[in-house]
């Protein structure tokens, strides 16, 4: 017995010994470990922390020169692309969207009955007071208004001349209180975080039109708001005093911009973006300085590793704007087509500096849209990936191999995903069916600190933005140096993890027949039938991407054609398989058997053809966008959910019932006749032109 017991415990420890080695087989790699190294150690998160602080060190408030001469973002950035030698260096001035821009001189929120207390202070607290406020010296009541969004929460409440409280929108609010019912102003909570951090404020504006009443609205804590509306339902009388001096100031829309010229590809440009620019009030460390000093940073490690013969030159271009956010890079685009028809692949960072345990985080991968199937999304994927595996190896070994960390920096975890797209950032811009550049993104998310007062640099992690710029600088320097011989990697990447995003599709689409009942079975076999060949055919697409790289090179041409045949043959099989739990499911609920037919709409709408119209001159996209809103169209809420991915399916030789079919396989199905009433109303606001074949 004791001999058996010994046999155990050594058996054990033989088993927590080889458990507590580390996993030392690293995934594929795009670029040479040698190369990966010399990335690492040269990627500095210490100096993009320290841009950062100098950045967003604290919020404040923007003095009025600044709106005239320029401001303090760009300058900085145009001083720090100069001293890491970058190629080209500039501000760029944008035409501005309106002549004048709202700046406060002061605002101040204070609780006058039943004490005397100061609450908000924009020189303490910019977050404090809405953009859009006018000026105002106002002591008045205070009443509750709950959420304040609808005409209920006002019901018996005389509201003129008060001043009303609001768990929500301020904007909202003020629709109602202030326009509707008369009162002066709004006191607003809206925190994106409130049970994380109950003192933070969030960034929030109303929009005042020239025929609205002028009214002004502060943002105050959710301590500060429960303190308030306790006292109100106490039925204690509270007084607030409301001082506001704002003015409406001439202004410059700009951004900055850094070039890396390429030596022999120099017409094809990656182009890196973060935005500087939320709007002239709000600032934020995570969202967005970390992703502008992560480019910025990914942009020097370039330079040094070529200087120091490291790495051979780029071939192909590398451009880097800083841009206020989505405005700026549609603005960019618009000014110079020329450089834009350059393009051909687009990183996006934003909000990708923050500590993921601090913030509860997880590092994330935004991949390109289902419109829009490309070969960046693996490529990306791939140094996502090795860089997750090689951070649990090195923290298995106690940061012994491969570790990725800043001297000052967290010993984080790299928690990672890889992400469908969703949009939000600047990416969207390339990806728009009239720009059609394949974009991802970088971005860390949740934040606890989301538009806050609280988005400070003491939230950020100096190995996360090192982290950041050794996954930006080995994405720019394989897109910009690949050829044909690199093709041949991509062509693997894509097609190997296209079966895993094939399986899942299957799955998904054999799921919805297997649950499927009685006279419903018919139509859903007709959905899952769209799933897997709108899933094949952006499988197909995505290889097909890759010619960027592989051109002509017959190598290459005969491993895309192999891998295309395959897919075909896949395609093919899985279908009868479906085709064999139809049948099944049939059988099994009694049901006839029907073959796939159209439909006299589908029929109908499989002859008519959405073409892209270019918007006029000096037309945003987003105030067509709001028209169609306008509207106010009777479609299912389905249609909204995949609005822009309907636009970017159009191509002139889609029809209705085509982009209905690769929109529904990316979200859920749309009522054809709803996409119809949907394609109506853009061809009325002049977006598209509807053909017949």
């Amino acid at each position: 017995m004791k001999e058996k017991v010994i046999i155990i415990l050594v058996i054990l420890g033989l088993s927590s010994s080889l458990l507590a080695q580390p996993q030392k087989k690293l995934p594929r790699t795009l670029l040479p470990l040698s190369v990966l190294q010399e990335i690492i150690n040269e990627s500095s998160g210490e100096l993009a922390l320290q841009n950062e602080i100098y950045l967003t060190g604290v919020n404040r408030n923007r003095p009025v020169e600044e709106y005239q001469n320029g401001y303090f973002e760009t300058r900085f950035i145009l001083d720090r692309l100069k001293e890491y030698g970058y190629d080209e260096a500039a501000i760029i001035e944008l035409p501005a969207t309106s002549p004048k821009t709202w700046d406060a001189e002061q605002a101040e929120l204070w609780l006058v009955e039943p004490a005397r207390k100061k609450l908000v202070d924009l020189k303490e607290m910019p977050a404090g007071v809405c953009p859009g406020s006018a000026s105002t010296d106002t002591t008045a009541e205070l009443i509750d208004a709950g959420p304040g969004y609808a005409e209920a929460f006002y019901e018996g409440k005389e509201v003129k001349d008060k001043i009303v409280l609001v768990y929500g929108s301020p904007e909202r609010a003020r629709q109602l209180a202030v326009e509707k019912f008369g009162a002066k102003g709004i006191i607003a909570c809206t925190s994106s975080h409130p049970e994380y951090d109950r003192d933070q404020l969030g960034w929030n504006s109303i929009r005042v039109g020239e025929k609205d009443k002028p009214a002004f609205a502060f943002m105050v804590s959710e301590r500060t708001y429960y303190d308030l509306k306790q006292m109100l339902e106490r039925k204690i009388e509270v007084k607030v005093r409301a001082v506001v001096k704002s003015q409406m100031v001439p202004y410059r829309e700009e951004m900055a911009m850094g070039y890396l010229k390429g030596t022999e590809k120099a017409d094809q440009e990656l182009v890196l973006t973060g935005h500087l620019f939320e709007g002239f009030s709000k600032q934020g460390a995570n969202d967005d300085a970390s992703g502008c000093v992560a480019i910025l940073e990914a942009g020097r490690v370039i330079k040094k590793l070529i200087a120091d013969g490291k790495i051979p030159p780029l071939k192909r271009s590398v451009r880097f704007l800083f841009v206020p956010e989505i405005s700026g890079t549609m603005a960019y685009i618009q000014k110079y087509p020329d450089i834009a028809k350059k393009f051909y692949a687009n990183l996006n960072e934003d909000m990708v500096g923050e500590a993921l345990i601090k913030n509860l985080s997880a590092f994330r991968l935004e991949t390109t849209p289902y419109s829009l199937p490309s070969y960046l999304n693996d490529v990306v994927a791939s140094f996502v990936e090795w860089l997750g595996a090689s951070q649990r190896i090195a923290q298995d070994s106690g940061w012994e191999y491969y570790e990725v960390l800043s001297p000052a920096g967290s010993r984080d975890p790299f928690y990672y995903t890889i992400d469908r797209f969703s949009g939000g950032s600047d990416h969207i811009v390339f990806v728009d069916g009239s720009v059609r550049v394949p974009a991802v993104m970088f971005i860390c998310w949740p934040d606890m600190w989301y538009h806050t007062s609280g988005d400070l640099p003491d939230k950020s992690d100096s190995t996360q933005l090192k982290r950041v710029v050794t996954l930006t600088v080995a994405s720019a320097i394989f897109l910009s140096n690949a050829g044909p011989k690199e093709a041949i990697l991509v062509l693997n990447e894509v097609a190997t993890r296209g079966q895993e995003r094939l399986g899942w599709e299957k799955g998904r689409a054999e799921d919805m027949l297997l649950k499927a009942q009685g006279k419903n079975l018919i139509n859903v076999r007709k959905e899952a039938v769209n799933i897997l060949h709108q899933a094949f055919d952006r499988e197909k697409e995505a290889l097909n991407s890759a010619k960027f790289f592989g051109q002509d090179d017959r190598q290459f041409s005969n491993l895309l054609k192999a891998n295309l045949l395959t897919l075909n043959e896949m395609e093919e099989a899985w279908l009868k398989e479906l085709e064999a739990i139809y049948s099944t499911a049939c059988e099994g609920q009694k049901v006839k058997p029907e073959k796939l037919v159209l439909t006299a709409d589908e029929l109908r709408l499989s002859q008519i053809i959405p073409v892209r119209k270019p918007l006029p001159a000096g037309t945003e996209l987003f105030s067509v966008l709001s028209r169609l809103r306008d509207m106010n169209l009777q479609i299912s809420p389905f249609i909204y959910q995949a609005e822009f991915e309907l636009r970017n399916f159009i191509n002139g030789q889609r029809s209705i019932v085509d982009i209905r079919n690769a929109a529904s396989a990316e979200y859920e199905p749309l009522p054809l006749l709803d996409v119809e009433r949907y394609f109506l109303a853009l061809e009325k606001a002049g977006m598209v032109e509807l053909k017949k074949k």
